[in-house]
């Protein structure tokens, strides 16, 4: 006779008894049989307990045992089952069967972490003795040998040093990404381990003023500005297009430096974008790419003496007609610069123009064939077209902010950004080019203009809004938070912009 599951429920519900450790008895049973049969080896005490008289007797009691009658009659509850009962909970066979499960479970659990872990370390084994993994391992103490004997700025190949050392840290981070080796809770260790944060500090000069930034930059680029200041320039100081007094300078800048406890942190030097121009030609136009060859010489806005050119092929330097960009700038000014690091004598990550950085940024998060962006400064206008991997043109446009300031903010902004979307249709015009739907903005001369008040208008758009930085910044939460201007959030998220695209 087999016993009907439903049956054997209801008394279980009904009679609340310990009938449930027969029903495991049995359960036991078919699981023993069925694996004594997989292996007979794993359990030689089957063949004893199914021989045993004992067992075959508890066995017959529990298929004849009668449970209609139980359930019938809840009022005159069976001896013979709390007995039956009893006695299987006393056999010794049953605990045997109950123990060697419970062994068995424990055994198999140990083989499948073990077999785990021997999976992890052959591994582990196998990604350290691969070649790939000696290359990469061997590259990056190659990089870093480049970059601590490289900390200071050399006058003569600052750009180039720059470039030079961006493309070695892309390099890096393409082979890192290729050995996804490490699992995800050391990675989420690490990202959130402070050990890792790297202090920096940032100098930005524009319409006579320095702003020093004190930031915190963790393994995945977060930024967190933990100080800011502003400090006015005189004229004897920093002229309209050279540094006058590279000791006073100095002296300036190791003071907000000492000011932010920067002291060991490197150093990047932003400058605004109208201190350069930028040109794009193709490289089959070029006899050599060299500051001597005339076609460069050409559309150099400084004496051939006096200017210092970057050359950055836009292709493979193998295609004849891939883009060769050239950003002049005047070699008296940059020496100012250059000579006043070395006063101050801290690691510098490079000395870079604001704009075309955030452009080549742009270019990657728009589809258009055409990018424009304006970097807005208080006397000047820098406006860049261009393409991604293409040709990038710089012009300046003779205003800034500060011509449009008035009593009536509203007025004086929407007048500005008129004449600015003038000068760019007639350029393009010229150039036989259409406008894309939006002018991407930027610069000191926009957190002048824009205000409760007034926001840009259509055709316009802020760089902010395109989220090119991940950076935390609360003014209120800073020890050093001091300023001349009413407003630098524009300048805020282009420098953070900035450093993410530089490190």
């Amino acid at each position: 006779m087999k016993i009907d599951p439903l049956f054997l429920e209801k008394y279980i519900n009904t009679t609340r008894s310990k009938v449930v450790d027969y029903f495991a008895l049995i359960t036991a049973e078919k699981f023993l049989r069925k694996k004594f049969k997989e292996s007979k080896k794993s359990f030689p005490f089957i063949k004893n307990i199914s021989r045993s008289e004992k067992y075959q007797k508890i066995i017959e009691r529990i298929k004849n045992f009668k449970i209609d009658n139980e359930l019938n009659d809840q009022s005159n509850k069976s001896k013979d089952s709390a007995s039956l009962v009893k006695e299987i909970i006393s056999s010794n066979s049953y605990k045997t069967i109950i123990s060697q499960i419970n062994k068995f479970k424990n055994k198999k659990v140990i083989q499948k972490k073990s077999k785990k872990i021997n999976k992890k370390l052959t591994l582990k084994k196998e990604v350290v003795r691969t070649g790939n993994f000696q290359n990469l391992i061997s590259q990056i103490n190659e990089f870093r040998f480049i970059f601590r004997s490289s900390l200071k700025l050399k006058k003569k190949n600052f750009i180039r040093n720059l470039v030079s050392k961006y493309k070695i840290n892309t390099q890096l981070f393409n082979e890192l990404k290729k050995y996804q080796f490490f699992n995800k809770d050391s990675l989420g260790k690490q990202k959130n381990n402070k050990k890792y944060d790297q202090k920096i500090g940032v100098i930005f000069y524009s319409d006579h003023n320095l702003i020093f930034l004190s930031l915190n930059i963790d393994i995945n680029n977060r930024i967190k500005i933990n100080g800011v200041t502003e400090i006015p320039i005189p004229g004897n100081v920093i002229g309209d297009s050279l540094v006058e007094d590279t000791n006073e300078l100095a002296n300036i800048v190791l003071d907000s430096i000492n000011l932010l406890d920067l002291n060991s942190a490197p150093i990047l030097v932003v400058l605004s974008s109208s201190f350069f121009t930028i040109h794009t030609f193709k490289a089959s136009d070029l006899k050599q790419i060299s500051e001597s060859d005339r076609k460069v010489q050409s559309k150099s806005p400084y004496l051939p003496v006096n200017t210092l050119v970057d050359f950055l092929r836009m292709s493979d330097a193998q295609i004849s007609n891939g883009f060769v960009r050239t950003t002049y700038s005047k070699k008296d000014f940059i020496k100012g610069w250059t000579d006043t690091l070395e006063m101050i004598d801290l690691p510098i990550i490079g000395l870079v123009p604001a704009a075309p950085l955030i452009f080549d940024a742009l270019t990657k998060k728009t589809v258009e064939e055409k990018t424009v962006l304006i970097d807005i400064e208080s006397t000047v206008t820098t406006l860049l077209i261009g393409g991604a991997l293409s040709e990038l043109n710089s012009y300046k446009l003779p205003f800034g902010s500060s011509l449009y300031l008035s009593n009536n903010p509203k007025n004086s902004a929407m007048n500005y950004f008129d004449r600015a979307s003038n000068s760019i249709k007639v350029i393009m015009n010229d150039n036989n080019e259409k406008a894309p739907l939006n002018i991407f903005v930027m610069g000191s001369g926009l957190d002048n203009l824009i205000n409760s008040e007034f926001d840009l208008p259509k055709g316009f758009k802020n760089i902010a809004e395109l989220k090119l930085s991940d950076f935390s910044y609360s003014p209120k939460t800073m020890q050093l938070h001091e300023l001349i201007s009413n407003s630098i959030d524009s300048r805020i998220y282009s420098l953070a912009s900035i450093l993410t695209l530089c490190v």
